[in-house]
């Protein structure tokens, strides 16, 4: 499948019969083999190739086909799928078997996905990191000796690597749109409460969110649609030939050092393209994200303790860097609990009066590019950081506030490693998202280099 023409083209080859679903879950099936990336902790290939037969004879036969009819999703392992564990990257659960696929897992279905495994994730997705899983951490698949990002790694990793066509993520801190920045594909944490959390894992139940990962903004759209269940055309406008009379926001106080000379070089290509598309570039005052940081933290702190505190009472097993982080929150007051709870609603509605001025605002996704596996402190020009506060302080904002976010890669380090640029947008604006993603996709390949998705089969 070519990398940029995306599930389009694949379905266009189906239809004309260059292609079929068989033969392409087995080419992804021999390539999970060959992988050093880690994406997977189960490979559903008997079932795959089964749904993959039923899905080929369907289009020999004539039959009506649905939006994703042959499209192979991985799911992340925080997320029931019929028949198969949900392990969560973790030891406490080998055996627990999903009885019924999640909500949004059946809707891919209906649509004629197919679930080629469970994506591997850091344990209990309570890490950026997705080096820390009772399976082993996730390669990054530019180079295995660097992270993938988490929480949502293995997700990111199969669609980077070509292993699925899609892949279904879940954000809390930038969970979807970390790996994605980290490993070159495109991932959205849609706006709060637009996709159901049923039979979803549940971290911090204020601050979670289910999305996709794909290898073009237009397949993030088209999933998109098939989780909301909506028309295409709700999120998806053909690609905005022109950004005319579109404000995108360059916030003058949205993280600004310490950030990798590499990624602040990409943002300012990011916005002469966005200009010359015709989008009006205006500098602007997110105003309180110091104090928007420190309540995301702490209502994630006690929310994740509140899911845990009886395993961690009966002793049940837990890597070591997510029981010290669980313990670390019975030191947290209820009072900070509740202020922080309130500092929420307050950011929310200043974000909100910020998309009263612009229709986007354009930040980093990440610092930096992907840090090496096991790396806890991380060099930048600036000086030495924490590697797990440096890597969600993009993306932490808009988890809170809960507007929807959208990363797209946008060139490489001298090192060869993606960079990711972040959309965030007013409350339910995906449509306008994918828009200027479009556009800094459609530059970004010729200007810096970037293949995005599957490689060619």
């Amino acid at each position: 499948m070519n990398a940029r023409a995306g599930i389009e083209a694949l379905q266009g080859r189906y239809l004309s019969g260059t292609a079929t679903p068989e033969r392409e879950v087995d080419a992804q099936l021999a390539r999970i083999g060959r992988s050093r990336s880690n994406a997977f902790v189960h490979v559903r290939a008997d079932a795959a190739r089964a749904e993959a037969a039923l899905a080929t004879a369907a289009l020999r036969e004539g039959r009506a086909v649905g939006a994703l009819h042959g499209v192979t999703v991985a799911v992340k392992d925080l997320i029931d799928v019929a028949g198969t564990a949900t392990t969560c990257g973790s030891a406490q659960h080998l055996q627990r078997q999903a009885g019924a696929d999640a909500p949004a897992v059946a809707r891919l279905r209906a649509a004629g996905a197919i679930v080629i495994g469970k994506a591997n994730t850091h344990e209990f997705a309570y890490g950026a990191t997705g080096d820390r899983s009772h399976f082993g951490p996730v390669a990054n698949p530019h180079d295995p000796a660097r992270m993938a990002g988490g929480s949502s790694s293995g997700s990111a990793a199969a669609v980077s690597e070509g292993l699925a066509h899609a892949a279904l993520g879940t954000d809390t801190s930038g969970s979807i749109r970390i790996p994605s920045a980290l490993c070159g594909v495109v991932g959205l944490k849609p706006s709060f409460d637009l996709l159901p959390l049923a039979g979803v894992q549940p971290l911090s139940r204020s601050l979670d969110h289910v999305g996709p990962v794909a290898g073009t903004v237009r397949d993030c759209a088209l999933l998109l649609s098939v989780l909301a269940q909506a028309p295409l055309s709700r999120y998806w406008s053909g690609g905005a030939a022109s950004l005319a009379g579109r404000t995108v926001g360059v916030p003058t106080d949205y993280f600004g050092e310490p950030v990798q000379e590499a990624v602040a070089q990409a943002l300012r290509r990011a916005q002469a393209v966005l200009a010359r598309a015709g989008a009006k570039l205006v500098a602007i005052a997110v105003p309180g994200l110091a104090q928007a940081h420190a309540a995301q933290q702490c209502i994630l702190q006690v929310e994740a303790l509140d899911q845990h505190a009886q395993a961690l009472r009966a002793g049940a097993p837990f890597g070591e860097e997510v029981r010290e982080r669980l313990q670390a929150a019975q030191h947290v007051l209820a009072s900070d609990y509740l202020a922080a709870l309130r500092e929420q609603a307050a950011f929310r509605d200043r974000m909100d009066r910020v998309f009263g001025q612009v229709d986007a605002l354009l930040v980093p996704t990440c610092p930096m590019t992907a840090p090496l596996l096991q790396e806890r402190e991380t060099a930048l020009e600036a000086g030495r950081f924490p590697t797990r506060w440096l890597i969600t302080r993009c993306t932490v904002p808009a988890s809170l506030s809960g507007h929807p976010a959208l990363s797209v890669p946008f060139g490489r380090d001298g090192r060869g490693l993606p960079i990711g640029v972040q959309l965030v947008g007013p409350m339910h604006g995906e449509c306008g998202l994918f828009d200027v993603g479009a556009a800094l996709e459609e530059a970004g390949e010729a200007a810096c280099g970037f293949l995005v998705g599957a490689q060619a089969t």
